[in-house]
């Protein structure tokens, strides 16, 4: 389904990412992103990070931390610019009884075959 040049396919690439996160399952999130020095990702409160290497070995701290939260993705919207689409969503977490929510962006690119996340960013919702 992250195959597809279209809506359905970047909202699977999508969930794919999220399911990865919630399972703790490093090899999935391996799956989704792209292994390029230009990907980024930005957790709360945290400065970017550039590269696939140093993104990797954040998601494997988050992971290897364990209490991995459960998430409920609202306001998911989609925009495709041709080989390039982004996703904005409401990440509603859940996590040893303690709640909390972060605006997300992801951005994902097309390489011909599939659908590959390059921009993960997610802020802290105040209030």
């Amino acid at each position: 389904m992250t195959d597809q040049l279209s809506d359905a396919g970047v909202r699977a690439a999508n969930a794919q990412f999220y399911e990865a996160l919630e399972a703790g399952d490093l090899e999935l999130m391996d799956d989704i992103w792209a292994k390029s020095a230009d990907a980024v990702c930005a957790h709360p409160g945290r400065a970017p990070l550039r590269g696939w290497e140093e993104i990797r070995a954040s998601w494997q701290a988050i992971i290897s931390g364990g209490g991995n939260p459960q998430i409920i993705i609202t306001e998911e919207e989609v925009t495709m610019r041709g080989t390039v689409a982004w996703v904005t969503a409401i990440e509603n977490m859940i996590s040893g009884g303690h709640t909390g929510a972060a605006a997300a962006l992801n951005v994902f690119e097309h390489d011909g075959r599939r659908w590959w996340l390059v921009v993960h960013h997610a802020a802290p919702v105040l209030g």
